[in-house]
């Protein structure tokens, strides 16, 4: 189903023409990705931030929302981000899955412009290349319900996104180097709740 535009057009006395268009609202985030030292269990790592957050910052969007993401990649290899589970309207190919985009090259940038679904929901962002998400890059994408979308249940006291994974005390480059000799990572150092 295509997205709603209204289009009015008015004629004034003068003869000049004046035009209006409405359509679906825009959220828009400016994101820069570095490193720097994170230590969620303790021990210092060269991780990958956000604006410097790690984990990155939360995206709080409305279905039918167009969403655009323009981000700079400041690493010295390339970068690329997907938004897992999210159905993207009007640019599939915005999904960030290799093969589909291309990584964003060091010191470019490239932005991300998708409209997300009727799917309210929590999701997740986070790098599909390099073991990058080993060390961040990742955050929460949460979709709201418009107002005039009913929905079968009472609104929530409140809303937490809660990232837990998997966590090694060693940097994305030595995990890739043992993962490419063929080798076991073996079991992780820890576990991350929202990045302690």
């Amino acid at each position: 189903m295509a997205p709603l535009t209204i289009i009015v057009v008015f004629f004034l006395w003068v003869g000049s023409l004046l035009m209006v268009q409405g359509g679906d609202p825009t959220i828009s985030f400016e994101w820069k990705v570095t490193y720097g030292t994170i230590s969620p269990l303790g021990v210092p790592v060269k991780g990958i931030l956000i604006n410097g957050q790690f984990p990155g910052p939360n995206m709080n969007s409305t279905t039918n929302n167009n969403v655009i993401v323009n981000v700079f990649n400041n690493l010295d290899e390339p970068f690329l981000l997907t938004w897992s589970g999210v159905q993207h309207r009007k640019n599939p190919w915005q999904d960030g899955v290799l093969g589909t985009n291309c990584p964003i090259p060091p010191g470019t940038n490239y932005t991300y412009k998708f409209q997300v679904k009727d799917q309210i929901g929590s999701f997740m962002y986070y790098p599909v290349t390099a073991m990058h998400k080993a060390v961040g890059g990742f955050g929460g994408l949460r979709i709201n319900s418009r107002l005039l979308i009913p929905v079968p249940y009472a609104d929530p006291a409140d809303d937490y996104t809660i990232i837990a994974g998997d966590f090694f005390n060693k940097g994305h480059t030595t995990l890739k180097k043992i993962l490419e000799s063929g080798r076991n990572l073996g079991r992780c150092d820890g576990v991350h709740i929202n990045g302690k």
